[in-house]
C-alpha cells in the first residue's frame, strides 16, 4: 500500500490526486495497474472517503484512470514518454443582455461583478505609464507579456517564455496571423464548434474540414483521414458541449501534429472557471515538441471592454513572426497597461477567485431547479455555461425559436452549432449574464414555455 506524506497547507485529496498523476508520469504505474480501492485507500491514509473519491474524480476526469464498475480502478493506456515535459525557463456579436427579458447567451459575464473602482485606479495609471513611452512594440509590451506567462503557468500548467507571447486585439487576429504564418493551410475544425471560427476561415481560405465530436471530445480518427495541417480545438471545455478532452485523447491528437509540418491551436477561451476537482492543465502543457499553438483572450473575466486578447507561438513560428511584417489592429497601448496594472498588482487573481465562487453559486442554483424536473445536465463542471438536454416526449421543442423570439429569450441549442443536423434538444444555459436574484423565476418560466 502507498505512502504519502500529507503538507498542512495543500487539500488532501491534490495531494493524493498528485501522487498518482505523477507515479504514472514516471512509468511507476503502467496500462492496466490497479489501483486500490477507494475504501481502502481512506482506511489507510486516515482521510475520509469523500477525499479519495474526488482525488479519482480528477485523475478519471483527466482520464489517468478509468473504472470499471466490477473490478475497480486502472491505469488507462497512456504515453508515459509524452507526459513528461520540459519547463523551458521564464524570463520574467449580437444585442446586448438589455435587449431580452432572459439571456442565456454563453459569451456574458456579470459585468456588476467587476472591481470598478480598482480598473478606474489602473487605468488612471496606464494613462500615465502610455504618456512616457509612446512606441507600442510588435508583440505587445514587455511587462504584459511577462504577467501573461505568469498566468498561464499558474492557472493553465503552461511553462513559455514571455518572448513567444504575442498580444493582440482579438481572435481574428490570430486566424489571420496563422494564415500568415503556416504554409498552404489547411483547416480542421469542430462540429459542432465556434461559428466564428468558421466565418473567418470561409473569408481567407476555403480549405475546412469539419471533424465531429464523439463522447471523448475531437475526433482524432476523422482527423487523420483528412489533409489538415491545423486543428483548431477547445479541449477543456469544449465549445458548445462541454465535453473534455481525456488525456488519451489529446496525446493522439498531439501525435497527428508531430508529423509534418502540423500545428494545432487551442483555443483557451473558457478555462478559468472549474467548479469540480482541480483546473485541468492546458493541452499546451503536454506539447512537447512545440507544436500547439496557444489562443486566449480575458473576455471570460473582465469582459470585451479591454480588447486584449493572446497567442503563444511555438518558436519556429515565433521566429517567422519577428521576420515578417503583419497588418494587424493589436490593442491599444493604453488597453495592454491596463490590463498589465490589473495583473501585476494581484486584483486580478482575486477577481478570478471571486468570480469562481460567483459563477458556482449560480450554477448550483440553476441545476437545483433543472434536476427537479429530471432533466440531465452536461458539461456543468466548467466555464460559464452548460448544456441541459431535454426529453422531448416530456418537453416541446416544436417552433422552440419562435416560442423563445415570443418571449424576449435568447437562448441557442447544440444545433445552432453543428452541421450535422442532431443535438435539437440539448439547450445551451449560459448564466454568466442572468440576475443573480432571479435565477429560480429565470428557469421556471423557461420551463414553462417549453412545456407540452
Amino acid at each position: 500500500m502507498i505512502t504519502i506524506h500529507f503538507e498542512e497547507n495543500k487539500n488532501l485529496y491534490e495531494q493524493i490526486y498528485t501522487y498518482f498523476r505523477d507515479e504514472i508520469k514516471n512509468g511507476n504505474l503502467k496500462w492496466k495497474d490497479k489501483l486500490p480501492s477507494r475504501r481502502s485507500l481512506a482506511q489507510h491514509l486516515g482521510v475520509s472517503l469523500n477525499t479519495v473519491k474526488t482525488a479519482y474524480d480528477q485523475l478519471t476526469e483527466e482520464g489517468y484512470i478509468v473504472s470499471d464498475q466490477r473490478r475497480g480502478f486502472f491505469i488507462d493506456k497512456l504515453y508515459a514518454e509524452r507526459l513528461k515535459m520540459p519547463e523551458p525557463e521564464i524570463v520574467f456579436e449580437e444585442r446586448t443582455a438589455t435587449e431580452y427579458k432572459y439571456n442565456f447567451s454563453h459569451s456574458l459575464i456579470d459585468a456588476d461583478k467587476l472591481p470598478i473602482s480598482i480598473l478606474k485606479k489602473c487605468s488612471n495609471e496606464a494613462i500615465e505609464n502610455s504618456l512616457k513611452n509612446f512606441s507600442l512594440p510588435k508583440g505587445g509590451i514587455w511587462t504584459l507579456r511577462i504577467e501573461i506567462a505568469k498566468y498561464l503557468k499558474e492557472h493553465r500548467g503552461v511553462s513559455v517564455s514571455p518572448e513567444n507571447i504575442i498580444i493582440t486585439g482579438g481572435y481574428g487576429e490570430h486566424i489571420f496571423i496563422l494564415m500568415s504564418l503556416i504554409d498552404k493551410p489547411v483547416f480542421a475544425v469542430e462540429d459542432p464548434g465556434y461559428n466564428k471560427t468558421m466565418d473567418l476561415i470561409n473569408g481567407l481560405s476555403e480549405k475546412i474540414n469539419r471533424i465531429p465530436l464523439d463522447k471523448y471530445g475531437f475526433s482524432v480518427a476523422d482527423l487523420e483521414k483528412t489533409n489538415a495541417n491545423i486543428a483548431i480545438v477547445t479541449p477543456n471545455h469544449q465549445f458548445p458541449t462541454g465535453t473534455i478532452m481525456v488525456l488519451r485523447r489529446r496525446q493522439r491528437l498531439l501525435e497527428w501534429a508531430d508529423k509534418n509540418c502540423r500545428y494545432i491551436v487551442e483555443d483557451d477561451y473558457d478555462s478559468d472557471f472549474k467548479y469540480a476537482g482541480k483546473p485541468i492543465p492546458a493541452l499546451k502543457s503536454l506539447d512537447k515538441d512545440d507544436k500547439v499553438i496557444l489562443s486566449g483572450s480575458f473576455s471570460k473575466i473582465v469582459g470585451k471592454f479591454l480588447g486584449v486578447s493572446y497567442l503563444v507561438l511555438p518558436q519556429k513560428l515565433k521566429e517567422k513572426y519577428d521576420k515578417i511584417q503583419i497588418p494587424t489592429s493589436g490593442a491599444s497601448i493604453i488597453q495592454q497597461n491596463i490590463l498589465e496594472r490589473f495583473m501585476a498588482t494581484g486584483a486580478f487573481e482575486k477577481h478570478i477567485n471571486r468570480m469562481n465562487a460567483h459563477y458556482r453559486k449560480k450554477r448550483s442554483v440553476i441545476i437545483k431547479e433543472l434536476k427537479r424536473e429530471g432533466i440531465e445536465i452536461l458539461g456543468a463542471d466548467a466555464g460559464t455555461y452548460f448544456v441541459m438536454r431535454v426529453d422531448e416526449k416530456i418537453w416541446d421543442l416544436k417552433n422552440l425559436k419562435e416560442k423563445l423570439s415570443k418571449n424576449s429569450i435568447k437562448l441557442n441549442t447544440v444545433a445552432d452549432y453543428s452541421s450535422q443536423g442532431k443535438y435539437e434538444r440539448d439547450l445551451i444555459i449560459g448564466f454568466g449574464g442572468l440576475k443573480e436574484e432571479k435565477l429560480k423565476e429565470t428557469i421556471r418560466n423557461l420551463l414553462e414555455i417549453i412545456s407540452y
